[in-house]
């Protein structure tokens, strides 16, 4: 089945056409967010029918010199806004056409991660459940943007298969790794070139401790000019003004992290692609190790791809079979002269056995039950949940009298909280019967007397009994504001069951470390802080260019120590199309964004520490999920960005003066540009 669309019966907003008929449509976006919409009666956008069919299909090629996320937006009626209900964020290389193919049935908001085709990078789905049959407009749509985008869209048509994804010939990445199609300083024009640098280099580097890096700080990075009581791991104090960390000797500890502390870049996935490289080396021979299979990590890739990695190929070019032992000594010496004091999330654990440093853990396979709520969220009131909670937590025992360990993330951004959206309100919605939606009946029935209808009263139904809720009642807590007050509350009870349960039983295996939670990437409403008084530290990553405010809201929320797991700021300036999260003009603006995010974040009573994502761009082809950003500390080749490291190094001089209030924190708001990410 191909059923196209009529891209003329589209509507074009704050962009400019150079084609546009039935088949084709050529545009330029202005920097302003542009739309090219379709409006009209469900089931019909685009002058076609939408019934029976399981894809929508196209044809995109950006004609800009950067990455491009374009977005795929859906609107239900009963929206009314500019801001679509759900949206498809899809990462499209520069000038390479690709054929996209997104699953209808993703309009769910059950998925947040889409698989990986051939061409395209990363797709992420943000937004609540849209019904095809209530959706009555659906946009092609860009980001604001420093930039004016140009796109081509064409052969767009619905379908009830799966298309095959042609690949064009293109080479785009050279021997070491890098976009050949660009030229930047520091690139590497030879292999000769990489192999002298990182053998200099690491004859140079030497450091072994931290103290090294400044003499106020002790072993372990503490500061050595306060101190508390010393218990032999780390703990948490409030001093009567901030939340610190004390380290085991008792100094007063503030977290500078560095996240994915490992000597890959995190794999390209080549399968399908392999004609975008100029050489790939036999999978058998002295790169074997710079070679896996997406099967092998299938936690975080699932599948069975082909996967190659430039950062290992190039160390084993400079090093040979030594090539491990000789990063990991080189990336321990600058870790300690660059300040960074704890070896952050995701990071090889060869390497935190090496270096001898202090360092965070996150724990593997959060428990799932086999029917969850919503996304990730599982059936949190079942014995399934209790049970596998407890399994979970065995795998501390592997680090019993670990000192150098500050503590363990349960999970990383629990994808069901990415949703500004009542979590009670899924159970009611989700036809599937669980212990967690009779924990709901039972808790209306309750609420209510018993009486039904003083509860179809309240919540404006006409129900004969409280049984009848087992039936899927789509958006209940729009029905009355009765209603949505009682969804509200029992999400706070989900939530709080959510976290209590694992804290519980990781406390029964591991005392002393600390349980720094869940990484929360937003916080969309303020019930994700329930059950925070089973934390010892409330975390979240946070990609705002001054993390004040989101500290503040966890802080005052919570009353706990904060943690920011993850921020990064990525530049257009050296090899990579696209920025990340957060973007800024050049490398020396990258060292002003961290000094002035650190800095304002250490002047917030809350916080206890700021972890960098990451170490080491990630590859240019995007790591298996499709991210391809230029957010390292240090490129392909191994080699820092110099103005980066500069901004690094001033900082941690200065940030437990900084948190003690000892300096003005740094208040020069660095050169931002729209970000590009996906």
């Amino acid at each position: 089945m191909k059923r196209y669309l009529k891209l003329d019966s589209f509507h074009l907003e704050n962009c400019e056409p150079f084609v546009l008929d039935k088949e084709i449509a050529v545009v330029k976006f202005n920097k302003g967010k542009g739309r090219l919409i379709a409006e009209g009666m469900p089931m019909t956008l685009g002058g076609t029918d939408w019934h029976g069919a399981k894809y929508l299909v196209f044809d995109v090629i950006g004609y800009e010199e950067q990455d491009i996320a374009l977005l795929v937006e859906f609107w239900n009626k009963d929206n009314h806004t500019d801001t679509p209900t759900l949206n498809y964020v899809i990462g499209i290389l520069p000038k390479i056409r690709t054929r996209i193919a997104l699953p209808l049935e993703a309009l769910n908001s059950e998925e947040m991660f889409l698989k990986r085709t051939p061409c395209k990078l990363k797709t992420v789905v943000h937004g609540d459940k849209v019904y095809l049959d209530e959706a009555n407009r659906f946009a092609f749509s860009t980001r604001k943007s420093s930039f004016e985008q140009r796109l081509e869209i064409s052969n767009v048509y619905l379908s009830d298969e799966e298309p095959n994804y042609p690949v064009p010939e293109a080479e785009l990445v050279d021997q070491l790794g890098q976009y050949i199609k660009k030229d930047w300083p520091g690139k590497v024009h030879s292999e000769k070139e990489l192999v002298c640098y990182l053998h200099h280099e690491s004859e140079v580097q030497n450091k072994s401790c931290l103290s090294e890096f400044s003499n106020e700080w002790s072993r372990y990075g503490g500061w050595k000019n306060k101190r508390f009581d010393p218990t032999g791991y780390f703990r948490t104090e409030y001093d009567g003004d901030r939340w610190w960390l004390v380290d085991p000797d008792g100094y007063a500890f503030y977290s500078n992290g560095l996240d994915c502390v490992h000597p890959h870049e995190q794999y390209s996935r080549i399968s399908g692609i392999e004609n975008f490289l100029t050489w790939l080396p036999d999978k058998n021979g002295m790169f074997r190790d710079a070679w896996r299979i997406a099967g092998d990590i299938k936690e975080y890739y699932p599948g069975e791809s082909d996967l190659f990695d430039f950062a290992i190929s190039n160390l084993i070019r400079a090093f040979g079979e030594d090539w491990w032992d000789k990063w990991a000594k080189l990336t321990k010496s600058r870790l300690i002269e660059w300040g960074f004091n704890t070896v952050g999330n995701w990071s090889d654990a060869k390497f935190i056995r090496y270096a001898n440093l202090p360092y965070v853990w996150p724990l593997r396979h959060f428990p799932q039950t086999k029917h969850n709520i919503f996304r990730d969220f599982p059936d949190v009131f079942s014995t399934e949940y209790r049970v596998n909670s407890a399994k979970f937590a065995q795998q501390l025992k592997d680090f019993e009298g670990d000192k150098n360990m500050i503590g363990y993330f349960l999970r990383n951004e629990p994808i069901w909280a990415f949703v500004d959206m009542i979590i009670a309100e899924k159970v009611l919605e989700n036809e599937q019967m669980s212990d967690t939606k009779e924990a709901l009946i039972e808790f209306i029935s309750k609420k209510y007397d018993g009486d039904i209808s003083k509860f179809n009263s309240a919540w404006n139904l006409s129900l004969n009994g409280f049984e009848q809720l087992r039936r899927s009642i789509r958006k209940a807590s729009r029905l009355s504001p009765q209603a949505l007050n009682d969804l509200e509350e029992f999400s706070r009870i989900m939530i709080d069951m959510y976290v209590k349960i694992p804290s519980e039983e990781v406390k029964k295996v591991d005392p002393y470390h600390l349980n720094l939670g869940m990484r929360y990437g937003h916080m969309t409403r303020d019930n994700l802080a329930a059950g925070c008084k089973y934390f010892d530290v409330f975390s979240i990553n946070c990609y705002n260019m001054n993390p004040t405010n989101e500290l503040m809201k966890a802080g005052t929320l919570t009353g706990m120590p904060v943690m920011i797991g993850e921020f990064h700021f990525g530049a257009l300036d050296r090899g990579l199309m696209a920025t990340g999260l957060r973007a800024v003009t050049t490398q020396t603006e990258r060292g002003r964004a961290y000094k002035y995010y650190c800095e304002n974040a250490a002047a917030v009573k809350y916080c206890v520490g700021t972890h960098y994502f990451t170490l080491g761009d990630q590859s240019f082809l995007g790591r298996p999920d499709g991210e391809n950003y230029q957010i390292g500390v240090v490129n392909v080749c191994n080699k820092p960005y110099n103005e980066f490291v500069e901004g690094i190094i001033e900082t941690h001089r200065e940030i437990y003066e900084a948190a003690q209030g000892l300096k003005e924190k740094y208040n020069i708001h660095p050169e931002e540009i729209a970000f590009i990410a996906y």
